[in-house]
């Protein structure tokens, strides 16, 4: 597939850091892809919207200028959002809200939540009133007016979008550093760390499940499972 930055311009030589079509779709798919990228990135996604009985495709875009974190809230101290393709238009912060930014992924282990936080990535709005939203699967975009927006500039993303909200199947996402050799070999070192972090952990419970028969988890476990077992062999 053609790269989607072949609609964009910039003077900056980008790193391609995530591709939903080589890397796969959705959310923990693209977080393995950007997670300890510090740098200023650019994503792209191209949709297909049926208007009138008929498919049209189309490229936006977000620019972030910082590295993308799992958070339940809006964070960010700037951006943009383009409508790239049929459309070219730039919209930047007006200056009245900081909603730049919001990339929440649900967090292992946790269960239940009081107020269960939207799942995906967004720009603009407000939580549940996003002006671009992102589903966790990377499968649909919705789009909202940008009167739900105080972030960014007022101004249609797709042709035809009116007042309504507009939901459209997502063909490819792509996410492209724009920091340079630093943030590139940030992230790297980031990576370098974690793995020695995985394989330390693995080591350790590799040791742990070798001395299992003698450990005492391993007696409070058969006490549990068999309560009499230790009468009966005091007898």
């Amino acid at each position: 597939m053609e790269s989607l930055m072949s609609v964009s311009h910039s003077s900056i030589l980008p790193d391609l850091i995530y591709r939903s079509s080589q890397h796969g779709k959705g959310l923990n798919r693209f977080w393995s892809q950007v997670e300890g990228y510090n740098g200023p990135s650019l994503i792209l996604v191209s949709g297909t919207l049926t208007q009138d009985g008929n498919d049209q495709r189309f490229v936006i875009g977000a620019f972030t200028n910082q590295g993308f974190e799992n958070r339940d809230s809006f964070y960010g101290s700037s951006g943009a959002l383009y409508a790239l393709k049929p459309l070219f238009r730039s919209f930047f912060p007006t200056g009245r809200d900081k909603s730049f930014v919001y990339s929440h992924q649900r967090r292992i282990g946790r269960v239940y939540e009081a107020r269960p936080r939207p799942v995906g990535i967004a720009f603009g709005g407000t939580q549940g009133n996003e002006r671009v939203f992102i589903d966790e699967d990377f499968a649909r975009i919705r789009i909202r007016h940008h009167g739900v927006d105080k972030t960014y500039q007022p101004g249609f993303l797709i042709p035809g979008q009116a007042s309504l909200t507009t939901e459209a199947t997502i063909l490819d996402v792509e996410a492209w550093g724009l920091g340079g050799k630093i943030a590139e070999q940030g992230q790297t070192m980031y990576k370098r760390r974690e793995q020695l972090f995985t394989e330390q952990r693995r080591k350790v419970d590799l040791k742990t499940f070798a001395n299992w028969e003698d450990s005492p988890e391993k007696m409070m476990m058969d006490l549990m499972g068999n309560p009499n077992r230790v009468q009966r062999e005091d007898r």
